[in-house]
């Protein structure tokens, strides 16, 4: 097999060069494509925005699940002191299973306060008796009505 020559060995470097800076800027086809593969590279075990939050009914449900768990623990089944008012926005990280981080909208029975949570909540599918478990609960910071 020849060696390529001097000129080749430049060409084929600029090449990549171009290459590696179109894909830097997303400008072309390719480079777009390759900058899209190297974001989700960036994002690996990392927090994914859901998109359509109130489409989704499994962000839905998670999201009913962390106010009635919150309720059970907070006071028992017999007293609801939130009621599920709708789901904000949602994060996904795969980890042992699926981790959920939702923002999520409940109004105060006592007070008839519009409030805001975020819930992480952990779902194995694998796991029968436990299949999901709020990690935690805890107010908004920027407590807004929503």
């Amino acid at each position: 097999m020849a060696s390529a020559s001097p000129s080749h060995a430049a060409l084929l470097i600029l090449c990549i060069f171009l290459f590696i800076a179109a894909a830097a800027r997303g400008s072309t086809a390719a480079g777009g494509l390759l900058h899209d593969s190297l974001d989700s590279l960036k994002i690996v075990g990392g927090w994914t925005e859901i998109p359509d939050v109130g489409s989704k009914k499994i962000v839905r449900d998670l999201g009913r699940y962390s106010i009635s768990e919150y309720n059970r623990r907070l006071a028992g089944e017999a007293e609801n002191h939130l009621s599920f008012s709708g789901v904000v926005s949602a994060d996904r990280q795969v980890v042992s299973g699926v981790k959920y981080r939702i923002r999520v909208a409940a109004v105060d029975a006592e007070t008839g306060d519009r409030l805001s949570f975020v819930a992480v909540v952990v779902v194995r599918p694998w796991l029968r008796q436990r299949d999901r478990d709020l990690d935690s609960f805890t107010p908004f910071a920027d407590q807004q009505v929503l």
